[in-house]
């Protein structure tokens, strides 16, 4: 019995190679760009999610208060970023829905109280942290103003980090 000469099956092993290594390439950018779509997709969805809980609680703040015009009817918070530490835009969105959140007890009272208890609502805010996907964020207060029946509040936010020592250091 004879055994064919491998020389004839050499070209043919490597167009074979030649196709599976291209079709693994292949796979892997098809993989990174579903996965970037895909990404991109969940961070609209995140922001559409916030936007609507955000538009049910006004309706329902101001169904609480629709005859009573003195009293507060919305929350804004808006979040100052920094130059040098930028915050993606889902952890921007989820700050400002927390700060929100501690400030819901203002929705219902009268303005004239608010005005008044303005280093109150300063003071609650300050200096939170808040643990958002592994990271804590230290909030600051920059500005509260209260026009007419909405208190709008600006923030800002600095990612800190605690070391060994059990010592918090600003990122």
């Amino acid at each position: 019995m004879r055994v064919p000469p491998f020389a004839r099956y050499h070209r043919l092993l490597a167009s074979l190679g030649l196709l599976l290594s291209g079709a693994i390439i292949g796979a892997a950018i098809y993989m990174s760009i579903h996965q970037h779509t895909y990404n991109q997709l969940y961070i609209e969805m995140h922001k559409y999610l916030e936007e609507r809980d955000e538009l049910k609680g006004d309706i329902e703040d101001l169904i609480k208060t629709r005859n009573k015009q003195a009293l507060i009817n919305a929350v804004h918070v808006y979040l100052i970023q920094n130059q040098d530490e930028l915050i993606s835009e889902d952890i921007q969105k989820e700050i400002e829905s927390e700060v929100k959140n501690e400030l819901k007890l203002v929705i219902g009272q009268k303005a004239a109280y608010v005005r008044d208890a303005r280093p109150l609502y300063e003071k609650l805010i300050t200096q939170r942290v808040y643990m958002l996907h592994d990271k804590k964020y230290t909030i600051d207060v920059k500005s509260i103003i209260l026009i007419q029946t909405e208190l709008s509040v600006w923030v800002s936010a600095k990612e800190s980090r605690i070391d060994d020592t059990g010592v918090k250091k600003a990122h």
